[in-house]
């Protein structure tokens, strides 16, 4: 018999998408993924000469459990310098990758029973994690006039005496919503008013579209103090492959999580971690780049869905996703997506797996080619139903 935490968990829904993708393209077929959490662009040339850089000179060995000191100096300055929070470079681990990083601290903030305010939409190993912390996962249901944008009210009428954590993702996955500061102002005082603590996932923090990106550990001194700021090079370098992402927080925090880190995993990637300093502190051209790319995809995405009977979006102001409203087929998202997939060859995310069963996620992480041809079978498609 296994572990009950274990039973509880959900396989991820991104993850068997692809993997089903992948069985396609095996057998020969032309598949549009529009399903990837990734970019589609390669790691820079000067962090990938960092690495070879790292094997060469010999730096192969453990490091410190959270990281080179170099490192966590140059994710201090990041974090000054584009975000306004001042910590120290002892406040801050590097893990590997920022679902570690999130993992860790719940790990470490939750007890047996405790609940965790999570937005929903939200990406989809939220409530699993919460799960494997022991921990009550509880839906926040956010409003699609409001762009699926959190408010403070919502968070204050699902709060109880159980209620420990909240998590927040700005700019979201799956639906690209961004926090503006007014909003994070009165989220944070809800949260600082009702003791809870701040899990606040930034991944995609440096991919906004007109609209500037706020942490909320920004907004006010008491926020900062209740805030785990996680962030990473996986999503903004096209690094995922590489696993580093980071948090930085409070000292009781920091510490408790080093120490968990100490007995499961230790220290990311030596090599890793010297991609990651190069990628920090080398020329940042390849953000913008990247930025704007992503900027014209998400545009041409928006004019085409307006052509397509029966779905609809709500504009994307982050990251690299839409989440698609597809309540006008009348199918639920499982069997829209697998329909898909398996009649015109186009891989999408369910919507169940963040929350909402009659949505599915698109990636415009892909060429402008593959989007065009991916939107066209996928009109064909739904006018075929």
């Amino acid at each position: 018999m296994l572990a009950q935490r274990i039973q509880a968990v959900k396989p991820s829904a991104t993850l068997k998408i692809t993997a089903l993708a992948r069985q396609l393209k095996a057998q020969g077929k032309k598949v549009i993924n529009l399903a990837a959490g990734e970019p589609d662009f390669d790691t820079p040339a000067s962090v990938k000469e960092a690495a070879i850089a790292a094997i060469r000179e010999g730096f192969t060995k453990y490091t410190p459990t959270s990281g080179i000191p170099q490192l966590k100096e140059a994710v201090a300055e990041v974090f000054q310098r584009e975000l306004g929070v001042r910590y120290r470079p002892e406040q801050v681990v590097v893990t590997c990758g920022a679902k570690q990083a999130l993992y860790n601290l719940l790990q470490v903030l939750i007890e047996p029973g405790d609940e965790v305010l999570i937005p929903s939409h939200y990406w989809v190993s939220y409530p699993e994690m919460v799960r494997l912390s022991g921990g009550t996962p509880v839906e926040v249901r956010t409003d699609p006039k409001e762009g699926f944008r959190l408010k403070a009210d919502q968070i204050e009428r699902a709060i109880t005496p159980r209620s420990r954590v909240l998590i927040l993702n700005s700019p979201a996955n799956p639906t690209g919503a961004v926090l503006d500061e007014g909003r994070l102002k009165e989220i944070a005082r809800v949260a600082v008013l009702r003791g809870l603590w701040i899990v606040s996932d930034e991944i995609y923090c440096r991919l906004v579209y007109g609209v500037p990106h706020v942490s909320i550990a920004s907004v006010s001194p008491e926020a900062f103090a209740r805030t785990l700021l996680v962030d990473g090079v996986s999503k903004s370098y096209a690094m995922t492959g590489w696993r580093i992402g980071y948090f930085a927080g409070p000292p009781e925090v920091v510490e408790a999580a080093e120490r968990l880190q100490d007995h499961s995993t230790s220290n990311p990637s030596s090599i890793s971690q010297r991609a990651a300093l190069a990628a920090l502190t080398g020329d940042q051209i390849c953000l913008s780049e990247m930025s704007a790319e992503f900027g014209r995809r998400r545009d041409f995405l928006l004019q085409r869905v307006l052509r397509i009977p029966k779905i609809s979006l709500i504009e994307p102001e982050g990251a690299f996703y839409a989440f698609l409203n597809i309540s006008g087929t009348g199918l639920t998202s499982g069997d829209f997506s697998n329909r898909l997939l398996e009649s015109a060859h186009v891989a999408l995310i369910p919507g169940e797996g963040f929350g909402w069963d009659d949505h599915v996620r698109v990636s415009f992480a892909a060429s402008q080619e593959e989007l065009r041809e991916g939107f066209d079978r996928l009109e064909r498609w739904i006018r075929s139903l």
